[in-house]
């Protein structure tokens, strides 16, 4: 279950993304791929990945517009892989001052 907080304005959107993370402790794996933006908000934003991301893992996310890091706060298996929902640390420089998917739509339009 994502834990951001329900008061910012969320948006459905679809971008991909260079995603890479760094373990907090020693057992934990580091890794990059390409990740699926499914959801974006103010501090945060939920991908979709091929691979856990440990929860706290200090991620790097590089879009068309530079890169920014964050933190995992939850990461979910589904039915086609993983769910991960990152705080982003300087949200100046992340949705929608300085970054904004392709596509782009408010969540509360989904819902009507």
């Amino acid at each position: 279950m994502p834990t951001q907080d329900r008061n910012e304005a969320r948006f459905a959107c679809l971008d991909l993304c260079d995603f890479r993370w760094s373990r907090t402790v020693a057992a934990d794996p580091e890794g990059s791929e390409f990740a699926i933006l499914l959801e974006i908000w103010h501090s945060g934003g939920l991908f979709q990945t091929s691979n856990a991301v440990p929860e706290h893992s200090t991620v790097t996310i590089v879009t068309g517009n530079g890169s920014v890091k964050g933190e995992v706060r939850s990461c979910e298996q589904d039915d086609y892989g993983f769910l991960v929902e990152v705080r982003v640390a300087e949200p100046q420089i992340w949705f929608p001052r300085a970054y904004q998917p392709a596509y782009l739509l408010h969540r509360n339009r989904l819902a009507a």
